[in-house]
């Protein structure tokens, strides 16, 4: 018996009758009729004998009825989470922040999201690069949000924004009001506050400054943006950051950098998951806010 005999069997079974059940499935009685004499000639015998203008399951359709039941409540259940999914008004995304994204780029993405309605409601989190791509592979998150860096197989990358690294120091010392862009080539990385080498941004930057024909050996680094930003601001030295870390702190003169070293920002989902309508409508208000904030794809 296929999904629709059962289904056919089933509705018979309950009503009594085929005009009932005819008018269950939304379908005529001859049609209907004709089906169950199809599902009675498969099983090679019948399922009702008629007593007194009424259907009267056989002894066989007892036994059948008791493992369609079965199947029935788990289809029931089936249609019933569809339903739920449908007219949802709101599904939790669990989303994970780089701190310096967390710091500088969620408040201006929640704050532009506004009173508008949404199907989602957040949690949000912001771990360190190695955490948001362990806790997406195991699940733990439903999107992260990062720079287009390399990850491992198992996750996919859709870009949403572009992000420039800057120079900044403490506004208000001796020389920090010099305008233009900071060229890489003059800047001494031994007295930078740097990414650390271990750190994806930190290997990026330690190769440009390579290709400048310059070491990278910074007399203090740290693995986080905001902290590298906020010991920059107190005067500790100065530091190449996020533009949003950059923006977020307070105190700082900010540089372009020339050559220019800039990052995709992107949206990372798990490469065996379909997209779910809350991501999709997450990712299509991320691409809006970098484009209003400066940061868009080039």
């Amino acid at each position: 018996m296929n999904f629709r005999q059962i289904e056919i069997f089933y509705a018979i079974y309950r009503s009594g009758s085929i005009s009932a059940a005819a008018r269950q499935l939304h379908t005529s009685q001859p049609a209907l009729s004709k089906a169950l004499k199809h599902t009675e000639s498969q099983l090679g015998f019948k399922l009702f004998d008629r007593i007194k203008q009424r259907l009267v399951p056989t002894h066989e359709a007892n036994l059948i009825f008791a493992e369609c039941h079965q199947l029935q409540k788990s289809l029931d259940s089936v249609n019933a989470l569809g339903e739920k999914l449908a007219n949802q008004s709101q599904r939790t995304l669990r989303i994970g922040f780089l701190p310096s994204l967390g710091v500088g780029f969620a408040p201006r993405l929640l704050a532009r999201m506004g009173d508008d309605a949404l199907s989602f409601s957040c949690e949000i989190y912001t771990h360190h690069y190695d955490q948001i791509l362990e806790r997406l592979l195991s699940h733990r998150l439903d999107i992260g949000v990062a720079f287009s860096l390399p990850q491992p197989p198992g996750l996919r990358s859709v870009p949403v924004g572009r992000m420039r690294l800057v120079y900044v120091e403490a506004a208000g010392r001796p020389g920090s009001a010099a305008r233009g862009p900071m060229q890489l080539s003059d800047v001494d990385s031994t007295g930078l506050i740097g990414l650390e080498r271990e750190s994806p941004v930190g290997r990026a930057l330690e190769a440009e400054f390579h290709r400048q024909g310059r070491d990278y050996t910074p007399r203090i680094s740290v693995h986080t943006y905001s902290v590298a930003a906020a010991c920059a601001a107190e005067g500790v030295g100065p530091a190449i950051v996020d533009e949003f870390s950059a923006k977020s702190t307070p105190g700082l003169h900010v540089r372009p950098l020339e050559p220019a070293c800039s990052f995709d920002i992107v949206a990372l989902l798990h490469e065996r998951h379909a997209t779910s309508r809350a991501e999709a409508e997450l990712i299509e208000r991320m691409i809006r806010v970098c484009k209003v904030e400066g940061h868009a794809l080039a």
